[in-house]
């Protein structure tokens, strides 16, 4: 592990020990090392770690501050993402439900003689129909330029003109299964990076706890 130096004053002495206790703080903890690291980067913090730099243990305090402020907002974001797509595929599977029970009926697994795709009405005053609502949600919802045509293969107008037989329909209802498990699995994905940002958050809060210990013993001599 290289050595990470950390600007310090040699008078008066309770500076001395402030720097001792920064870099012993830093020396100990990985993640520690990474917020100050990553300092080094931006030309607000480049001065803070140069010789002179008078209070260490309170640079390690706004670091970490300011890492607990980005990740609590990168949480916060990943959190919106996963609730609106959670939501957007539940629904999309919903709609497709209500449109295949209502056009299924009309074909007969036993010839190819097709009718027309029913395009259900979900809601009044606007009126809202099912294939619309599902080419909105694909677009909107999961930032998928192709709406209804992940499913389809046809933009919105073409697809409410569709003839579709048993068979079609059958692999129309597959491919929107398909489309929906895949976002489900990016979704698992970033649940998994949520929970990682969380334990972030807590080891963060837990070195800002001992840095603030460190401060006060200091200062009470």
């Amino acid at each position: 592990m290289s050595e990470i130096h950390i600007g310090m004053t040699r008078v008066p002495s309770v500076q001395d020990q402030g720097s001792e206790q920064a870099k012993a703080i830093v020396e100990n903890s990985p993640l520690v090392q990474r917020v100050v690291n990553a300092s080094r980067d931006t030309s607000s913090s480049q001065y803070l770690f140069t010789p002179g730099f008078s209070d260490p243990l309170d640079l390690i305090d706004q670091l970490l501050s300011k890492y607990i402020e980005d990740q609590t907002a990168k949480a916060d974001e990943t959190a919106q993402i996963i609730e609106t797509q959670s939501s957007a595929i539940a629904e999309i599977n919903r709609l497709w439900g209500l449109i295949m029970a209502e056009t299924l009926p009309n074909t007969d697994p036993s010839n190819n003689d097709e009718t027309g795709l029913k395009n259900v009405k979900i809601s009044s005053n606007p009126d809202v129909y099912a294939l619309d609502e599902i080419d909105r949600l694909i677009k909107k919802d999961l930032n998928d330029g192709q709406g209804i045509a992940a499913i389809t293969g046809k933009e919105l107008s073409a697809t409410k003109g569709m003839k579709v037989s048993y068979g079609t329909l059958q692999e129309y209802n597959a491919t929107m299964t398909a489309y929906c498990d895949t976002i489900q699995v990016d979704l698992d994905t970033q649940q998994q990076e949520f929970k990682n940002i969380m334990t972030e958050i807590s080891s963060a809060q837990e070195e800002i706890r001992d840095v603030r210990r460190a401060i006060v013993a200091i200062t009470q001599g």
